[in-house]
This record gives structure tokens, C-alpha cells and sequence, in this order.
């Protein structure tokens, strides 16, 4: 059990860092007449202070859930940004119900310094913690039941550290070097918002939709209200459909 809890964890982990280690190209210029800049939608979040809460839908059936709060700029001028949620993983021979409890923490230019994620599955207390510092490019594992921590592994982030990972959790690191040898590299990730709107309960609501692309393949696109709250989201690539408490799918 606790092998693929680890394996979910180290996708997870590796999500969260393709997408939010490239937070510094919030800054792009605007080619479209409705475009934004990414970095206007992105300071809503924190201007405003509002939580977004998010039903996941997969398949027509509710199969999580997201709840995303901003905290206030401290004295510094960094951010925090809380995310917490619950997802039901198909699995072999079973369903996974995962929950997780995140907290990124961001500097004044919205670039992302550090992060911890807690994740854990059905079995009662167990749970895996992994807390990310990109400015001592460290990251550290560890299994926990209850408070008290089972088992420790810190690694460097960079590919010794992610093949000693890769070890623990019972794939051969060997992986890497096939891939690189291949040619195969990480897929170019882009930003980009534009001017655009929404019918919610019959009304038709101002937005700005948020897209984020790897490799030219659409990952998440968002619908971003006026007062930075996500009304609406789908991931196509997992054919997952997020929406608000306010509108089911």
C-alpha cells in the first residue's frame, strides 16, 4: 500500500512542480485584442481574498473535490496559496480515494519558493508528507502515521535525487537514462488569459479564462471571475470538468 501511495505521491509532486516552477512566465506579452496579461488574473486571487470551491466531475459522475484559498501579502510581500481536495484514483483492482493538503508559498513576483503537500489514502493514519524548497533545491519525504514520522528521505532536486526516488518506490532509475537517450525532454509549458464570459444560473457573468498548455496540448482551462474566485475549470487530457458549488455539470 505504501509503495503506491509513494508512486501516486512522486506524480503528484512532479505535477505541482511542472506547473508551478514556471510561474515566473506570468509575464508574457499580449498578442490578442481580448488578451490579458497572466499576471492580472493571477494578482486577483490575492487581492480579493476569495476561496474558490470546486466539484470534479469525471465521466458525468462527482468524483472529487478542490477547495483553493489565497491568504493576505504579508509584511514581504509574499503570498500564500492553500489547496485541499480529496479525488477518487482508478486504480488496479480498486478505486483510491486520495486527499491532500497543500500549502505554496510565493514571493512578491508570484514565483513560487517553497511547498508542502500532504497526501494520504484510505488506509486510517498513514499519510505521506513532501515538502519542496526551490531555493535550497531540496525536497523531502516523509511517511507519517499520525504525527509521528514512520520514515524520512530528503533528495536534491535534480535527476541523482529523482532517481533515488524512482529507486524507493520500486522503479528502475534506469528510466531516466532511456528517456534521456531517447531525446525526449519536458514539454514547453505556456500561459495565457483572455477577456471572456459565462452563463451561470442564466446569467451571463464577465471572466477571464485562463489556459495553461504543454507541449501545445491544452492541461487546464479556467474561468476566472472579477474577484479571482474559478467558476468553472476542465482538464481535457484527464477529462476531468470542475465547476462551482453554484452550477453542477
Amino acid at each position: 500500500m505504501f509503495h503506491r501511495l509513494l508512486a501516486t505521491s512522486i506524480v503528484a509532486f512532479w505535477l505541482a512542480m511542472t506547473s508551478l516552477l514556471v510561474v515566473r512566465e506570468l509575464y508574457p506579452e499580449s498578442t490578442g485584442l481580448n488578451a490579458v496579461a497572466v499576471s492580472h488574473v493571477a494578482q486577483l486571487f490575492f487581492q480579493h481574498q476569495q476561496s474558490s470551491d470546486l466539484h470534479v466531475h469525471a465521466s458525468g459522475e462527482e468524483i472529487g473535490y478542490i477547495h483553493i484559498q489565497a491568504r493576505p501579502p504579508a509584511e514581504s510581500g509574499k503570498r500564500v496559496l492553500d489547496l485541499n481536495g480529496n479525488l477518487n484514483i482508478p486504480l488496479p483492482g480498486k478505486n483510491q480515494r486520495l486527499a491532500w493538503f497543500g500549502e505554496f508559498h510565493l514571493t512578491s513576483r508570484l514565483n513560487l519558493e517553497r511547498f508542502t503537500l500532504t497526501i494520504s489514502g484510505q488506509d486510517p493514519g498513514q499519510h505521506i508528507k513532501i515538502s519542496v524548497d526551490r531555493f535550497a533545491k531540496t525536497a523531502e519525504f516523509a511517511r507519517m502515521i499520525g504525527k509521528d514520522v514512520e520514515d524520512l528521505k530528503t533528495i536534491t532536486l535534480d535527476e541523482a535525487g529523482f532517481g533515488s526516488l524512482l529507486s524507493d518506490a520500486g522503479i528502475d532509475p534506469k528510466l531516466l537514462q532511456q528517456i534521456k537517450s531517447a531525446g525526449a525532454s519536458l514539454p514547453e509549458i505556456e500561459f495565457s488569459a483572455k477577456v471572456s464570459s459565462l452563463i451561470l444560473s442564466g446569467e451571463k457573468i464577465s471572466t477571464y479564462l485562463l489556459t495553461i498548455k504543454a507541449g501545445g496540448q491544452t492541461v487546464i482551462e479556467a474561468h476566472v471571475s472579477q474577484l479571482g474566485q474559478i467558476l468553472k475549470a476542465r482538464a481535457p487530457l484527464l477529462g476531468y470538468k470542475l465547476a462551482s458549488s453554484k452550477e453542477t455539470q
